[in-house]
């Protein structure tokens, strides 16, 4: 638009091509980005990658690196016309969506064992974190896997860093602080901890600190072999590799403090785990689709702005559905995104680690002795035994309260899902995100960056604004073929309104709500499948999770028994040892009985859930008993009792729903009850036909939500229910874990008493 008038646009010219002729094209244009960098979602079944490597920046849009899978986890991309077309085979069959490699023709063996326990990685694991680095890991190593494996590992696992091509993040500058901070700093543990056990008594120090010391770096080391142990073949095989097929970019998505803490930031991390989720439990969530009561709703979703591959209009399901992958992506997208909250437990996270550390070297500060010993070797293992108790009580809080935080986000996910079949729905605003955002800590860092940009840019303006002077330009008049008429003007302007998408700053967001009504349809089917991908959704980082907690109890009742051996065999010690135990067995509790609450709260959804459906079949039921009189009294010649003036339009006040009853309608003899009493403008059958179909129908639904409620109550409740320390989450088990630890305290507390102790000063 120049001058007020805007310029007609050129007609463009489009050449036709047979069909064999763009096939080959698409199939070179396929070859050809297959061997750019992208970011391969682990999965069969959907299509579709996120090509980053012809963007300038894309760390400008809080993306990360993208990268490539390594493996059988790298599938070629799909173009959209075959994901299309696996989505409608799978439409058409829709009881399909539950066996899709057998529909699809897929071969992977390997896919039931990516979630499995590797024993042997994880012991291995174990003595090459104990072991110290540059000497014990390298040697090992070396022994174990042969000179050139041993290589790639050793600086993938940063035992003995020397190529910066496998550390490309800032430069490879991780390389160097390995070797000038961290490598130092280890060293002086590893002197500290053996040191003050085997020469306690020549450095005067209490052999219990070093102890309690390494008993947390054992947890820390548990913990990270846990994280290889629940590494897939393939990504075992990657830590193996040069560096092209495993980088820090990789190790960074796989870590839980930074990858599945903020796994927004990580640009393919949450789609690749919903695929990876979808293969697991072999179900395609493209297929199914949701029918929404409100069709303006479903409207609004189907042009939603969101991920290509989770879109609500798959191309194959009506106006008034979207689809079920769709709904999943955005809840766990919102339930996902943001970081701990900053509450007592966070407070905690960040500030015991320093209270443990200093906590016996302030006491002995207080009793007039040196706080880090008086000749230089007591100062170097009094150094190591301070930093073992910061740097590894603050990885021990801090992937504990990691943990707590995943059980609470996996609870909202799961309660979303819960939320939309409970009338009157859920609201809009509550599960629906921007494809842009990556996260409420990478937004906000994102936000402030764009803020200073723009006061910079204002700074700079203010500052030349008296050296500018405006000067006029004589506008290129337009010519006649390029003015447009005042009917082509109309045209483009409903054609630019025509491709609009819907986005999370739509002002008709705030008034709109999903409900989605289980009788309908295959309504029922596709939220099952729902569940069971939020179930199944990062999948290897739960289990991880969940096995932390149990690592953490195992070190608060190690600490316990310590301590009630202190007490009760009156060994010699340090006061302030004791108050360091105390509290680090008190925070520890805290964070542990946390995650187990958590993951009951988790656990307790199960039997809601089948609430929702025993509720639904148990109305279907007094729907069909309803109509089985109705139709018995035709049969009889009667007439059923007329309906009262209030229920005709089916859109009954609160307090004639709690009433009880299935609304019924006004009209002839044969009259049936609405199929919910919540819906409007129902058809209202009333032939013998309608009668019988509306029969089967709703014998069809109780069908499905009977299987469907019997389904839940085997796989979560009997077959893979939430586990903490390896039994199922209960008020049971965080009753019987209140009671051990009090019962220990209890003792110590007697042991202490009975053992009549002094302390000195």
């Amino acid at each position: 638009q120049v001058g007020g008038k805007r310029r007609k646009l050129k007609p463009l010219t489009i050449e036709t091509e047979d069909v064999s002729t763009v096939q080959s094209k698409e199939k070179d244009k396929d070859a050809k980005e297959g061997e750019s960098t992208t970011v391969r979602r682990r999965s069969n079944f959907t299509a579709g990658t996120v090509d980053t490597a012809n963007s300038s920046n894309p760390e400008q849009h809080g993306y990360t690196t993208a990268l490539p899978t390594v493996g059988k986890m790298a599938s070629r991309r799909r173009s959209r016309d075959e994901q299309h077309l696996d989505i409608k085979k799978l439409k058409s069959n829709i009881s399909g969506a539950t066996s899709v490699r057998k529909h699809l023709k897929v071969e992977d063996d390997d896919l039931h064992l990516q979630n499995k326990f590797n024993k042997k990685e994880f012991f291995t694991s174990m003595i090459y974190e104990t072991l110290p680095p540059v000497f014990g890991s390298p040697l090992l190593a070396l022994a174990l896997e042969g000179p050139t494996r041993a290589y790639h590992f050793m600086n993938h696992r940063l035992f003995l860093p020397v190529d910066t091509s496998y550390q490309k993040t800032n430069g490879g500058a991780i390389i160097y602080i390995w070797w000038i901070v961290m490598i130092p700093i280890f060293m002086v543990i590893h002197c500290g901890l053996w040191g003050g056990i085997f020469f306690s008594e020549q450095l005067n120090i209490d052999i219990f600190e070093p102890i309690m010391a390494l008993l947390a770096f054992l947890c820390r080391n548990s913990i990270l072999s846990i994280k290889y142990a629940y590494y897939s073949d393939d990504e075992l095989e990657g830590v193996r590799s040069a560096a092209p097929d495993w980088t820090d970019a990789h190790q960074f998505r796989k870590l839980i403090g930074n990858g599945w803490r903020y796994p927004l930031e990580h640009e393919g991390l949450v789609e690749e785990e919903l695929n990876l989720a979808q293969q697991l439990i072999d179900v395609h969530l493209g297929a199914p689709s949701f029918k929404v009561e409100d069709k303006e709703v479903a409207k609004f979703l189907r042009s939603f702005d969101c991920h290509p591959d989770f879109a609500a209009d798959n191309h194959h399901n009506d106006p008034d559905e979207v689809s079920a992958a769709f709904l999943v992506h955005q809840f766990i997208r919102m339930s996902f995104k943001d970081d701990i909250p900053f509450g007592i437990n966070a407070k905690i996270a960040n500030f015991a680690p320093l209270v443990c550390a200093l906590a016996p070297n302030l006491v002995r500060l207080s009793k007039d002795q040196w706080a880090f010993g008086e000749t230089h070797v007591e100062k170097l293992c009094h150094s190591g035994i301070f930093i073992a108790r910061f740097m590894f009580f603050a990885q021990l809080f801090i992937f504990g309260y990691i943990a707590v935080h995943d059980f609470m986000r996996r609870r909202n996910a799961m309660k979303l899902l819960g939320r939309m079949t409970c009338y009157p729905g859920i609201r809009l605003e509550d599960f629906l995100t921007s494809k842009d955002t990556r996260g409420e800590k990478k937004d906000k860092e994102l936000a402030k960056k764009k803020a200073k940009e723009e006061a910079k840019k204002a700074k700079e303006a203010k500052k030349t604004l008296g050296k500018i002077y405006a000067q006029e330009v004589p506008l290129e008049p337009l010519r006649e073929e390029d003015k447009v008429t005042e009917d082509e003007s109309k045209d483009l302007e409903q054609g630019d309104a025509g491709g609009k998408k819907t986005t999370v700053n739509s002002p008709e967001l705030k008034s709109m709500r999903l409900y989605i009504d289980l009788r309908e349809g295959s309504n029922a089917f596709s939220w099952v499948l729902s569940r069971r991908a939020v179930k199944a959704f990062g999948m290897g980082y739960f289990s991880r999770v969940q096995a932390y907690i149990g690592v953490l109890f195992v070190w608060a009742i190690c600490a316990m028994i310590i301590l009630n051996g202190i007490f009760w065999s009156s060994q010699h010690h340090n006061v302030g040892t004791i108050y360091y135990m105390v509290f680090a067995v008190f925070t520890v509790s805290i964070c542990v009985l946390t995650a187990i609450a958590e993951a009951t709260k988790l656990q307790e959804l199960v039997t809601i859930h089948r609430m929702i459906l025993k509720n639904e079949i148990f109305a279907i039921d007094q729907t069909l008993s309803d109509n089985a009189q109705i139709e018995d009294r035709r049969k009889r010649g009667l007439t059923p009792p007329a309906p009262t003036t209030a229920n005709v339009s089916g859109d009954r006040s609160l307090d004639d729903r709690l009433k009880g009853g299935p609304a019924l309608m006004k009209g002839p003899p044969a009259v049936l009850p609405l199929l919910s009493p919540f819906r409007k403008n129902t058809p209202k059958p009333q032939t013998f036909q309608e009668l019988t179909e509306t029969r089967e129908r709703l014998e069809h639904s109780k069908r499905i939500l009977k299987t469907a409620d019997d389904l839940i109550g085997y796989q979560e409740e009997i077959h893979m229910p939430v586990n903490v320390m390896g039994v199922h989450a209960t008020n049971g088990v965080y009753n019987s874990t209140i009671g051990i630890l009090l019962t220990l305290a209890f003792l110590a507390v007697e042991g202490f008493s009975s053992g009549g102790l002094k302390y000195n000063g």
